[in-house]
């Protein structure tokens, strides 16, 4: 009975684990070196829609975060924002897509002059708004 209810335990968790990986449109771990920028760029898909894209880290700041719509070449800034925390950096800005032609471009760059900061970068797709 026993390993009954840690094999049950073990495939319960990674059906939960499972699920959550596929709520998600991207998801990347990038690392920024110090005194560097880094640009992510991520292909919508050709629908309309809207979308929220997320920038995580645990790292020591200052960093900044810049949210871009891309057209062809023209680039149209969102949302910038300069976070000087020591950890515990997170930034949430709404990218609407509504004649589903339109790219997002993500721009970190790390002010510290010692360490990398790890980023989490996460887009989803925000149910309808009908």
């Amino acid at each position: 009975m026993r390993t009954f209810c840690c094999l049950l335990a073990f495939f319960l968790s990674f059906t939960v684990h499972a699920e959550e990986q596929k709520d998600y449109l991207y998801f990347r771990d990038v690392n920024v070196a110090p005194y560097q920028n880094l640009r992510e760029f991520f292909d919508m898909p050709d629908r309309s829609g809207h979308y929220q894209v997320s920038l995580v880290s645990d790292s020591i700041g200052p960093l900044t975060f810049d949210v871009r719509r891309v057209k062809g070449e023209k680039e149209t800034p969102l949302l910038k924002t300069r976070s000087y925390a020591m950890g515990d950096h997170e930034f949430h800005a709404v990218f609407k897509n509504q004649a589903g032609n339109d790219d997002l471009l993500v721009e970190i760059a790390n002010s510290n002059p010692v360490f990398r900061a790890k980023v989490s970068v996460i887009v989803v797709e925000l149910p309808d708004e009908n």
